[in-house]
C-alpha cells in the first residue's frame, strides 16, 4: 500500500513526519496492528487527593486495530477535569477534533449491579483511510478508592500493538511516597527530588507486539507491567498504609468494625436454627442454608460501598447484599453463637489471579468470601446453590488476604486438584443394522467438573439441560427420551443420567459398520504446532476423566478389528485406552488424567505430543462386519 505522509500540528502530534514513517514501516513489518505512543502522570496532591493525566497516540494501521475505541471510567470520586481525542489523516493532514461534550456518556454496566455510580465516556475514532492518526487523553481528579487504587501502568495493554514509547510519571508531594514492582521487564525508575517532591519516571521504547500461544499465561503474567501504590492513603475518614499486608489488613478492618449486629427476632431464629445442630460444622452448614434461601447476591457499588460492606440489617432488611454484605451476614449470625470467622478478600475470577506477594502490597481483589478458622471452613456466601465450605473454580488455589483484628494475614484457598476434579461416565450403546443406537448414560461428576451441571440444575431451563446433554462429547444429532440431572445439597458433586436415539452413530458401507468408539469424551483440540515457544506452557484445571462404554451388537454382526490398546504416562498426565470383546458385546474403558502445572517453553512440543497422542487414541473406530 502506497501512501504520502503531510505535516501536521504539533497540538495534535508530538511525532514528527521521520518518525511516523519509520514507526509505521517498523510495525508492518512485526504484525502490529497499531503503533502506540503512551504518557501518563499521577501526581499525589495529599493523602486523599490525586490527579491522573493519561496521553495515547495512536497510528491505526488497519481495521484489525480496536486502538481506535477509546473510553473513561468515572465517577463522583473520579471527576474527570478534561477529555479531548483528535483523527488525522496522514495523506491530507486533516484533523478532526472531539471535545468532552462530543463523547458519548453511558452508565458503567455489570449486569450484577442494582446502585452503581460510575459511568464511561467513550467515543469511536473511525476513519475511512488507513493508517490513521489518533490522539487521546484526558484529565481526572481522583478521590475516595481511586486514591488507594492508584492506575496500573502496563507499558503495551494489547499484545497487537508495537509500541514506540510508553511512559509514565508519579510525582509524589512532600509527605508522600509510592512503592511499586515492575514484572516481565526489567524497567528501573529515575528519580529526582526538588524541595520535598519526588518524580519518578519509567520509560519503555520499542517494544514488539506480542503473539498468543496456545496454553500459555493471561495477561498479568506475560506482559510488561508496572503496579505503584501508595505508601499512605485516606479513603473518606478512614486512614491507611500499604507498606506491609498486616497495616493495609488493619485499614480494612476498621471498614468491617461496627456491622455485626442483628435484629433481635434473626438473633433468636439463628440460635432456634443451631440448638441441636450436633457440631459447630452442621451449625455453620445450617445458617449458610439458611442465607441461601432467604438471600440475594446484588452488587451495590457506591462511593466506600466498594470496600466497606453494609450492615447486617441492610441485608437483613432488604433481602439482599453484594459480595462484602452477605459474607458480613453471615459473620454476623456465625458471631450470635459465638463462632468467630473473618472476611477475606480475593481477586476472583480469573484462573490465574494476580501476582499476591509477600513484600509487595497491591488491593487489586474484587471479591470478599468468608473463612471460619475453628472448622477450616471457607464460604462464598454470593452462591445460591454451592455445598457450605466449597471454593469452587471462581476462588480455588489462589492467594488471599484474611482481615482479623491483628490486620492482613497472607494465605492461600484450598487447591482443587486432579484427584478432586472427577468425572466418572458409563454408557450403553446398544447398536442398530442400519447404524443407529440407543443410549443410556450415567455421569458422576465432582469439584470444578460438577460445578457446569449443579448451575444448570439451579438456573436453567429444562430445555437447556437437554441442549447441553445433545452437546455432550462429539454424540450426533441425538432424539432425547429422558434426563434427570441431580446436585447434591452437602457436597460438590452433581449426577447427571439421560436416556437417548441416535439415527446416525455408526458408518454403513456394505456389509460392514465404521463404529467411532468414543463419542462421548474425546479430546478434541490439539494446540497448533510451532517451531519456536516465548512462554511457559500453563494448565490451570486439572481433572480426571474415567468412561466406561458397553456396545451392544447388532444381530449378525461380529467384530472385525478392534483398535490397539494405548497408554501413556508423561509429565503432562497419564491416558489409558483398552478395548476387549467379550459375548455380544465390546466395552471400552478410558481414564485421562490432565494435571495443572506450569511447564517451561521448551517442553511445548513433548506437551502437545501427549495430546495428540490421545486424540488419535479417542478417534479410533471398531470394524463390525455382517456374518
Amino acid at each position: 500500500m502506497r501512501f504520502s505522509f503531510l505535516c501536521f500540528c504539533l497540538a495534535i502530534s508530538t511525532l514528527t513526519t521521520a518518525q511516523i514513517r519509520q514507526s509505521v514501516v517498523t510495525a508492518q513489518a512485526l504484525g502490529a496492528h497499531e503503533v502506540l505512543d503512551l504518557r501518563g502522570e499521577i501526581e499525589l496532591v495529599s493523602p486523599s487527593v490525586a490527579r491522573y493525566t493519561y496521553t495515547m497516540e495512536a497510528i491505526i494501521l488497519g481495521p484489525e486495530s480496536n486502538e481506535h475505541i477509546v473510553r473513561v471510567a468515572y465517577d463522583p470520586d473520579s471527576k474527570i477535569e478534561s477529555l479531548e481525542a483528535a483523527i488525522t489523516d496522514l495523506s491530507t493532514g486533516k484533523t478532526t477534533k472531539l471535545k468532552k461534550g462530543d463523547f458519548e456518556d453511558v452508565a458503567r454496566i455489570d449486569g450484577v449491579s442494582i446502585y452503581d455510580d460510575s459511568r464511561v465516556k467513550y467515543a469511536v475514532l473511525n476513519h475511512s483511510r488507513y493508517p490513521y492518526h489518533v490522539r487521546f487523553s484526558y484529565t481526572q481528579r481522583i478521590a475516595g478508592i481511586g486514591r488507594a487504587v492508584l492506575p496500573n501502568w502496563p507499558f503495551q495493554p494489547t499484545g497487537s500493538a508495537y509500541v514506540r514509547r510508553s511512559e509514565l510519571r508519579v510525582v509524589a508531594a512532600a509527605g508522600q511516597d509510592v512503592r511499586y514492582q515492575v514484572y516481565n521487564c526489567e524497567a528501573s525508575p529515575e528519580m529526582t527530588v526538588d524541595g520535598g517532591t519526588k518524580t519518578y519516571t519509567w520509560a519503555m521504547t520499542n517494544i514488539p507486539p506480542v503473539k498468543n500461544e496456545p496454553w500459555d499465561p493471561d495477561f498479568i503474567h506475560k506482559m510488561p507491567l508496572l503496579r505503584v501504590v501508595p505508601e499512605q492513603f485516606e479513603v473518606e475518614k478512614y486512614a491507611g498504609q500499604m507498606d506491609t499486608w498486616g497495616n493495609y489488613g488493619h485499614f480494612l478492618h476498621q471498614l468491617w468494625q461496627g456491622r455485626t449486629e442483628l435484629p433481635a427476632a434473626l438473633a433468636q431464629q439463628v440460635k432456634t436454627l443451631t440448638a441441636d445442630a450436633a457440631d459447630e460444622e452442621e451449625k455453620i452448614a445450617r445458617l449458610y442454608k439458611f442465607m441461601q434461601d432467604n438471600k440475594r447476591y446484588v452488587s451495590v457499588q457506591l462511593g466506600i460501598g466498594g470496600w466497606q460492606p453494609f450492615d447486617a440489617n441492610y441485608v437483613e432488611e432488604r433481602g439482599y447484599g453484594d459480595c462484602k454484605a452477605l459474607s458480613n451476614y453471615m459473620r454476623a449470625m456465625l458471631a450470635e453463637i459465638d463462632i468467630t470467622s473473618y472476611p477475606v478478600i480475593v481477586s476472583a475470577g480469573d484462573d490465574q489471579p494476580y501476582i499476591v506477594e509477600d513484600d509487595f502490597v497491591d488491593p487489586a481483589f474484587n471479591h470478599a468470601i468468608l473463612y471460619v478458622p475453628e472448622t477450616d471452613t471457607w464460604l462464598e456466601c454470593t452462591s445460591a446453590n454451592n455445598p457450605p465450605g466449597y471454593l469452587g473454580r471462581f476462588t480455588n488455589n489462589r492467594r488471599v488476604l484474611l482481615v482479623t483484628p491483628e490486620g492482613g494475614q497472607l494465605t492461600r484457598t484450598p487447591h482443587l486438584s486432579v484427584a478432586d476434579n472427577v468425572t466418572e461416565e458409563k454408557v450403553n450403546i446398544t447398536l442398530a443394522a442400519e447404524g443407529g443406537a440407543a443410549l443410556t448414560y450415567e455421569g458422576q461428576f465432582q469439584g470444578i467438573s460438577h460445578e457446569a451441571w449443579r448451575n444448570r440444575k439451579t438456573y436453567r431451563s429444562a430445555q437447556d439441560i437437554e441442549e447441553a446433554v445433545r452437546k455432550l462429547g462429539k454424540l450426533p444429532n441425538l432424539t432425547i427420551d429422558e434426563v434427570n440431572l441431580t446436585a447434591a445439597a452437602d457436597a460438590p458433586r452433581s449426577s447427571l443420567t439421560f436416556a437417548a436415539q441416535a439415527d446416525r452413530y455408526a458408518a454403513r458401507a456394505g456389509k460392514r459398520l465404521f463404529v467411532p468408539l468414543n463419542l462421548i469424551c474425546p479430546l478434541e483440540k490439539v494446540p497448533d504446532a510451532a517451531e519456536t515457544r516465548t512462554f511457559p506452557v500453563v494448565v490451570n484445571y486439572g481433572y480426571t476423566k474415567n468412561t466406561t462404554a458397553r456396545f451392544q451388537l447388532p444381530a449378525g454382526y461380529t467384530v472385525e478389528s478392534l483398535p490397539k490398546s494405548v497408554e501413556l504416562d508423561t509429565p503432562y498426565g497419564q491416558y489409558q485406552l483398552t478395548v476387549e470383546e467379550t459375548a455380544e458385546q465390546v466395552v471400552l474403558q478410558r481414564s485421562f488424567r490432565f494435571y495443572d502445572q506450569e511447564y517451561p517453553p521448551e517442553e511445548y512440543a513433548a506437551f502437545r505430543d501427549f495430546l495428540a497422542q490421545v486424540a488419535k487414541a479417542d478417534g479410533a473406530k471398531m470394524v463390525l462386519v455382517r456374518e
